[in-house]
């Protein structure tokens, strides 16, 4: 009730910043959580709970706060650490390294994969992306 109170009191500019400031503390709480647990199933209800909003209104602060929409940023980092993992892990099979990164099998991966970066995982892996 306090924290209310407070809001209601200061100015107008300054309400808009301090809530900017606790929104990308909160979005940044779930991007820490979706990094780290990036290879299990993330679920907007369970990230907004993490945040502290309801999914609806959680989904438009991380889109307004990050440029991007949740499933694209989780894709995005997905795609990302794999493609990391290609490089550094030659021994790992490509189909491995797609399920520890959460994607549900190895043709979604594939198509993510081709689509962000041009080229087949086998062929990033093979020096295609220098």
């Amino acid at each position: 009730m306090l924290y209310i109170i407070i809001l209601k009191e200061m100015p107008e500019y300054s309400r808009q910043k301090f809530l900017r400031q606790e929104y990308t503390a909160r979005v940044n709480r779930v991007i820490d959580h979706i990094e780290a647990n990036i290879d299990q199933d993330l679920y907007l209800a369970a990230l907004a709970d993490i945040a502290g909003f309801s999914p609806f209104h959680f989904h438009r602060i991380f889109s307004s706060l990050t440029g991007e929409t949740l499933n694209g940023f989780v894709q995005r980092v997905r795609v990302e650490k794999a493609a990391s993992m290609l490089v550094q892990n030659h021994q790992k099979s490509i189909t491995i390294i797609a399920l520890e990164c959460g994607f549900s099998g190895a043709s979604a991966f594939a198509r993510e994969f081709r689509k962000t970066f041009g080229m087949s995982a086998s062929e990033w892996r093979a020096g295609g992306y220098l």
